[in-house]
């Protein structure tokens, strides 16, 4: 069986993109594609996976798991979701790094040591990524994760190669939370594996999210009446759209922290470029674009 975990990242879909899975959960079920509700595992795989800390669960074990998990025993692929799987919110940032903790993603895999396990994680830039992890902490907090994390170690490509250094021959999919309006369809596609031809819900719920409702209802209607567009000209529609109706609340960010000025985040910006060009090119890595 394969078992996909959705690593977040904090701060991308909030959730969004497993809501989105769960809309077709019935018809992905007709392809052997389980996708539990995240209260059957998320709280079971965090109390397990601390238990073993690292250790290979036992075939009891590993069943017990499954049978929490699975509906019924033709699933051939789990899909499950949590930002939480690596570290909590208040860890993401720390005098060690970005997502230090990355390579406890194997904690997940070893819980299901005869199954082949995949992962899937969204990356963001630190310019904006930063502030909004800042934002979810308490006051008392912020100021301190704020001073001890260093900006030079913002780097998206050291947490992929931990992810992917902790666990050998595990697949990794990534792709950018600033292209997500895009690409939403084919995010679900590649959480499920679905067949290509499978028609599906949800492929516009992230843009519902950051635009008007009456451009959104205009977007429907035009994409309604042109099903024969290719991936590429539904795209250029998508940016059309978005352009003329986007929420500016939800795309424009404001960042106010002590200290930050333009160089700040156009350096964060620069260093998020390069890492996109590492990740693009290791090894296992599959990089969803646009």
């Amino acid at each position: 069986m394969q078992i996909l975990f959705h690593l977040g990242a904090h701060c991308t879909d909030d959730g969004l993109l497993i809501r989105s899975v769960l809309r077709n959960r019935a018809v992905l079920a007709n392809e052997g594609i389980g996708v539990p509700g995240p209260s059957r595992y998320r709280e079971l795989l965090g109390d397990v996976s601390t238990t073993l800390r690292g250790e290979q669960a036992s075939e009891d074990t590993e069943q017990m798991l499954v049978d929490a998990i699975r509906d019924d025993d033709t699933a051939e692929r789990i899909v499950l979701s949590s930002e939480n799987f690596i570290c909590r919110d208040k860890v993401v940032l720390s005098e060690d790094g970005l997502y230090s903790k990355a390579g406890k993603s194997a904690w997940l895999r070893n819980c299901f040591p005869s199954h082949d396990v995949e992962f899937a994680i969204a990356i963001r830039n630190p310019a904006s990524f930063i502030p909004d992890v800042l934002a979810r902490l308490p006051e008392n907090e912020r100021d301190e994760v704020f001073t001890s994390f260093r900006l030079e170690t913002a780097s998206w490509a050291d947490v992929i190669a931990d992810i992917s250094a902790a666990n050998p021959g595990a697949p990794i999919s990534v792709w950018c939370h600033e292209d997500t309006p895009f690409i939403w369809a084919e995010l679900i596609r590649e959480l499920t594996a679905h067949d290509p031809y499978t028609v599906t819900e949800g492929g516009l719920d992230m843009i519902a999210q950051i635009m008007s409702e009456t451009g959104f209802a205009r977007l429907q209607d035009f994409l309604n009446g042109h099903s024969d567009l290719t991936e590429s000209q539904r795209r250029r529609t998508i940016s059309a759209f978005l352009e003329a109706h986007a929420l500016k609340d939800e795309i424009e960010n404001e960042v106010d922290l002590p200290g930050w000025t333009r160089d700040t985040v156009d350096v964060l910006s620069e260093l998020y470029e390069e890492d996109l060009r590492q990740i693009s090119k290791m090894s296992g890595v599959t990089f969803v674009q646009p």
